[in-house]
């Protein structure tokens, strides 16, 4: 079984702790006028949780992994994470994580190991693959988590990462 759940899990509790330590001017700092604030990326992240746990789910359903994307820019702007409390956002944010996790926790290992080429990780991920590669559920899972730390490096000042397989 995969190690997944017990990796996000890990995540959220180490982000959490070092998210509550940054002050309020700080999570809502903008670096510029077209830079999101900390509490936005944060907001950028329940967006992420949200799309993939519908593509996490849905791929027991399909014989292919081709999911839609989203306008991010226009989710954050949309979700006003800039007008919100910070706390509020992260509880939010750990709330979809754990719901995510639990997910993942019982997906099937064939489901999570059955390879494809008959997917859009070239478009959909973070860290993007060749067009009509060999790819599986684990990798769009991996992906989630690896583009999940990346912003919590950019909210967390020495935040490192955990997932085994970055």
């Amino acid at each position: 079984m995969s190690n997944f759940p017990y990796t996000i899990n890990r995540v959220i509790s180490l982000a959490t702790d070092q998210i509550n330590k940054i002050s309020v001017g700080e999570m809502d700092k903008k670096p510029s006028a077209d830079s999101w604030s900390k509490k936005e990326i944060l907001g950028h992240l329940i967006d992420s949780a949200y799309n993939n746990h519908q593509r996490f789910l849905l791929a027991g359903t399909k014989n292919d992994l081709i999911f839609s994307g989203y306008d991010q820019p226009v989710w954050v702007a949309n979700n006003a994470y800039q007008k919100r409390d910070s706390s509020e956002i992260l509880h939010l944010w750990i709330t979809v994580n754990m719901h995510l996790s639990s997910l993942i926790a019982h997906l099937p290992e064939w489901l999570l190991s059955r390879k494809t080429t008959r997917h859009n990780f070239h478009e959909i991920c973070f860290n993007l693959l060749k067009k009509g590669s060999s790819s599986s559920l684990s990798y769009l899972i991996w992906d989630y988590i690896d583009h999940m730390e990346h912003h919590l490096a950019q909210i967390i000042d020495g935040y490192e990462k955990i997932n085994e397989s970055s």
